[in-house]
């Protein structure tokens, strides 16, 4: 069913992104050693990762990167456990739209086997795939050395990682940096975008008539407008219309995700200390270009923005996904983070 607010397990419920899914499928038949979904949040990653996972015949593993806290120690330890019991693992739930967890770790031990008795075991395993969802919330330096380490030295070992924060995913790649231990690497990127209007509307009709509920154009359209192609907020909007039969569903569906997205706002403010001036960014990044952005934020802060100050913040905003850039425009990547703003 299309609007279960979990992330989806068959592929019959996954909507649109047959080409996305068909990459990845290729990636692992291909036998490539990192694959990396990236897009902006609520695009759907978690959900086309479950699908690969459950559909992988490989020995496979699940982390989620929200409660990893020593990526070094902890995805080493996960690989060695899923060698040596040879059945799949699963460290963290697959979550629904609503659950955050940050660095928690789930405690697993080596034991006193040598790092080269450990690696022997693994290699003697059949291929394993890792999968790790939100890796970016994680040490991105020391998962890039985990990668790197295993890229070569455990060749049987894949990873397919998916991340909303695309510039800390491009960070754990490395693909900029002659420094970066996975410089030159080969790595499968694959990337997934919103739907278009078109689909979006086409989501929210077949999802209806799944539930054999009749909802009019109209409607449909007003969701789409609000929504946007974010199908995240798109189900949990047709979860509450179809499955909860809520009166005011778009309302409810526009608060919840607001709130959600305030908890994702306040969780990055606490990394900065400027929270004015990227209040400001946010609150005016609306199809403009980089010095009408300055300007505008500069009037609401209240002063003239230093460039390079100006620059930093709005490029930090950009690389966890809360604003993108096209054709040298600016756009909040989803259109609830405005309502959001009003929440943090």
């Amino acid at each position: 069913m299309y609007f279960e607010i979990e992330p989806k397990g068959k592929k019959g419920d996954f909507f649109s992104y047959e080409y996305e899914y068909g990459q990845v499928k290729k990636a692992l038949e291909n036998n490539e050693k990192i694959i990396a979904v990236v897009g902006v949040r609520r695009v759907g990653k978690t959900s086309l990762l479950n699908i690969v996972y459950n559909e992988t015949k490989s020995l496979k593993l699940w982390l989620d990167g929200r409660i990893v806290a020593d990526p070094k120690k902890e995805i080493f330890a996960a690989i060695y456990e899923t060698a040596k019991t040879g059945k799949p693992k699963i460290f963290g739930k697959i979550e629904s739209l609503n659950v955050s967890a940050f660095g928690v770790g789930f405690g697993i031990e080596l034991g006193g086997e040598s790092r080269a008795d450990i690696e022997e075991r693994i290699r003697k395993a059949r291929r394993i795939c890792v999968f790790i969802d939100e890796a970016q919330r994680m040490d991105v330096k020391g998962l890039a050395d985990v990668l790197s380490y295993c890229y070569d030295r455990l060749p049987q070992v894949s990873f397919i990682i998916s991340g909303s924060e695309i510039g800390l995913v491009e960070e754990i790649l490395g693909e900029a940096d002659a420094e970066h231990p996975l410089y030159g690497r080969d790595v499968a990127k694959v990337r997934m975008e919103r739907l278009d209007r078109n689909r979006a509307m086409e989501y929210l009709r077949k999802g209806f008539v799944q539930l054999g509920l009749k909802v009019t154009e109209d409607e449909i359209e007003r969701a789409v407008a609000q929504l946007d192609g974010l199908i995240g907020w798109l189900t949990l909007y047709g979860y509450e219309r179809g499955v909860k039969k809520s009166g005011d569903a778009l309302g409810k569906t526009s608060q919840s995700a607001a709130r959600i997205a305030a908890s994702e706002l306040n969780h990055f403010f606490r990394k900065v200390r400027n929270r004015k001036l990227y209040m400001a960014i946010l609150r005016n990044a609306s199809g403009v270009g980089w010095e009408e952005l300055r300007t505008l934020a500069g009037r609401e802060t209240g002063k003239r923005l230093n460039p390079n100050l100006f620059n930093f913040a709005l490029e930090r905003l950009v690389e966890y996904s809360f604003i993108e850039k096209k054709d040298e425009k600016y756009n909040l990547s989803d259109p609830l983070l405005l309502k959001a703003l009003f929440l943090v």
